[in-house]
C-alpha cells in the first residue's frame, strides 16, 4: 500500500532512502535545508577551480551502483582507479606509494616492516569479512545475530585489545603503526582509543580499492538527483525542519521554515542528536563523546605540484601528541595533513596548467574545544596550516591563486558540534552505531552516517537501504 514518506535531509542517505521507498511505490518528499542536495558532500566552483568539499575517497562502487541497477537503468557515473591509493610523507623524509599490489607496495619497505605489512593487511581482511554481513550489509543486528558473530568472528577480533596494541603485537615499526592507525580515524576514532576491531577499515581500501568518479565525488550526487526526480520523489531544497510534531506515538506532521507537510512515514538522514532535538529532546546525546571534527582548505594553485599524488597524507612529528592537543580541545600546532587533488584524475577541475588542492586536518569537536574558537582564531590556524606545509618542503603559498576555508563551525550546519561521524567510536560496544529508530515512535526511521551502520559514501548509502527496508517492514 503507497504511503506519504516525508525523508528530511539530501545527503547520500537521504537520496539512498528515498530511491529505495520510490522503488517500492511510495509517495516520497525530500526535504532539504541547503539550496542543494548533497548534505556534506557538497562542492565548491571559484575562479575557474572546482572542488569536492566532503568525502574524497570513493569505496565500495557496487554500492552506489546497486541503486540503478534495482532501478533497472545503468549506473550514469564511470569512475576509476586511483594508485597509488594514496602517497604517505614521514617526517623523516620518507615517502611511501601505498597501492593495493602487495609486491609495489612492500618493495619500498625494509624486510621486517614489509612482512608485517603484508600480515596486517590480512588480519584487515580477515576482520573485515567477519563483520560486514552482520555490521554493513544487513539491517541493525538483533542480540541473537550479535551473538553469533561472537560466537563464529567476534573472538577473533581481539575484543580485549586496542588498536594500537593489535599493531604492537604483529611487530609493526612506528612508521608502519602510524600509516595503520590513521584508518580509525575514517570513523571519526582517536586511533590510541580506537578497539581493535577498527583495523577492518584498512582492508576496505588497502584490499578493496580506491576509485575517482569522473566529475567528482559531487557527480555522485547529482547521478542520484536525477534518479530520485526520475522515479517521481519530490525534492524540496531551502526546508529547514523546525519540528517533528507527534500525536502518541506517531510524527504526524513534519514542520518546516515554509509550512507544515503530512506524513505517514518518516525518515530522518539528519544527524541523530539534531532528531532527537526536532522531537523536543534537547538534551539527548550531550553526554557521549563526540567524534573528530575537521578543518578544511581549498586552495587554487597556478602551478602543479609534482611531488604529490591524487590523494596524500603529511604525518606530524608526533602522531601521540596531536590526538592528546584534540582530545584537550586545542587545535595541533603540528597536524598530520591531508591533501588531494583531484585534477590529476580530471583536469578540468582547474584551469589549465594548475592544479586544485583539498587541503584537511583533524580538529576537535565544537563541544569538547577548550575555548570557542571563532572564525578568525580557525583562519588564523589554517595559515599556521600552509605554514607547516612548507617547513614540511611544500610551499603552496607562493602558487594560490584562490583560497576558500571550511571551519568545524560550517560542519555544525549538517552534524552536531561538526562532530563529522557522531559518537566517537572509542569502545567495543561505541563501534557499533545505534540503531536506526527512537524508542516509543512507530514511524520514525533514521538514516545517516551517525547510525548503522555507519559513516562515508557507501556506508550512508547502505543506511539508506536499510531504512527503506524498514519502512517497509512496518507497513
Amino acid at each position: 500500500m503507497s504511503k506519504k514518506v516525508v525523508v528530511l535531509g539530501g545527503g547520500f542517505a537521504g537520496l539512498s532512502s528515498a530511491i529505495y521507498l520510490a522503488l517500492q511505490g511510495h509517495e516520497v518528499r525530500l526535504l532539504e535545508q541547503l539550496g542543494h542536495l548533497g548534505g556534506k558532500a557538497s562542492e565548491v566552483r571559484e575562479a575557474g577551480y572546482r572542488f569536492d568539499t566532503g568525502p574524497s575517497v570513493f569505496t565500495l562502487p557496487e554500492v552506489f551502483e546497486d541503486l540503478f541497477l534495482q532501478a533497472g537503468k545503468s549506473c550514469p557515473v564511470e569512475y576509476e582507479a586511483v594508485d597509488p591509493l594514496c602517497r604517505y610523507f614521514y617526517p623523516d623524509g620518507f615517502v611511501w606509494d601505498v597501492s593495493k599490489d602487495d609486491e609495489t607496495t612492500t618493495a619500498q619497505l625494509d624486510a621486517q616492516d614489509a612482512r608485517a605489512y603484508l600480515q596486517l593487511k590480512q588480519e584487515a581482511k580477515k576482520l573485515y569479512e567477519g563483520a560486514a554481513q552482520t555490521f554493513l550489509f544487513k539491517q541493525a543486528p538483533s542480540l541473537s545475530e550479535l551473538m553469533r558473530y561472537g560466537l563464529t568472528s567476534g573472538l577473533g577480533a581481539h575484543p580485549t585489545k586496542t588498536l594500537p596494541q593489535l599493531l604492537d603485537s604483529f611487530g609493526a615499526s612506528e612508521r608502519l603503526k602510524t600509516f595503520f592507525l590513521r584508518f580509525a580515524t575514517y570513523f571519526g576514532a582517536d586511533p590510541y582509543k580506537a578497539p581493535a576491531v577498527l583495523h577492518n577499515i584498512a582492508w576496505v581500501e588497502l584490499g578493496l580499492g580506491v576509485y575517482y568518479p569522473k566529475g567528482g565525488v559531487y557527480a555522485l550526487v547529482k547521478a542520484l538527483e536525477a534518479l530520485a526526480e526520475s522515479l517521481g520523489v519530490i525534492v524540496q531544497t531551502r526546508q529547514k525542519v523546525e519540528k517533528l510534531v507527534r500525536v502518541g506515538n506517531r510524527v504526524t506532521q513534519v514542520e518546516t521554515s515554509s509550512g507544515s507537510v503530512q506524513a505517514d512515514v518518516v525518515v530522518s538522514g539528519l544527524d541523530l542528536v539534531r532528531t532527537h532535538q526536532l522531537l523536543g529532546q534537547q538534551e539527548w546525546g550531550r553526554r557521549l563523546e563526540p567524534s573528530l571534527s575537521g578543518l578544511v582548505l581549498l586552495l587554487g594553485l597556478n602551478s602543479p605540484q609534482k611531488d604529490l599524488a591524487h590523494h596524500n597524507i603529511s604525518f606530524s612529528a608526533d602522531y601521540v601528541a596531536e590526538f592528546e592537543a584534540i582530545e584537550k580541545g586545542k587545535l595541533s600546532p603540528e597536524a598530520t595533513i591531508y591533501l588531494s587533488s583531484s585534477s590529476k584524475a580530471n583536469p578540468a577541475d582547474a584551469p589549465q596548467g594548475s592544479e586544485n588542492c583539498f587541503v584537511m586536518v583533524n580538529a576537535p569537536a565544537i563541544s569538547k574545544s577548550s575555548k570557542r574558537f571563532s572564525r578568525e582564531a580557525y583562519m588564523r590556524y589554517g595559515e599556521d596550516i600552509l605554514q607547516v606545509l612548507k617547513n614540511r618542503g611544500f610551499d603552496l603559498v607562493e602558487a594560490i591563486d584562490m583560497k576558500h576555508f571550511v571551519p568545524p563551525s560550517h560542519l555544525q550546519l549538517l552534524a552536531t558540534d561538526g562532530s563529522i561521524y557522531g559518537t566517537a567510536p572509542h569502545s567495543l560496544l561505541s563501534t557499533i552505531r545505534p540503531k536506526q529508530h527512537v524508542k516509543g515512535i512507530s514511524n520514525l526511521v533514521l538514516a545517516g552516517g551517525t547510525v548503522h551502520p555507519g559513516g562515508g559514501i557507501p556506508l550512508s548509502l547502505l543506511s539508506g537501504k536499510h531504512a527503506a527496508s524498514l519502512v517497509q517492514k512496518m507497513l
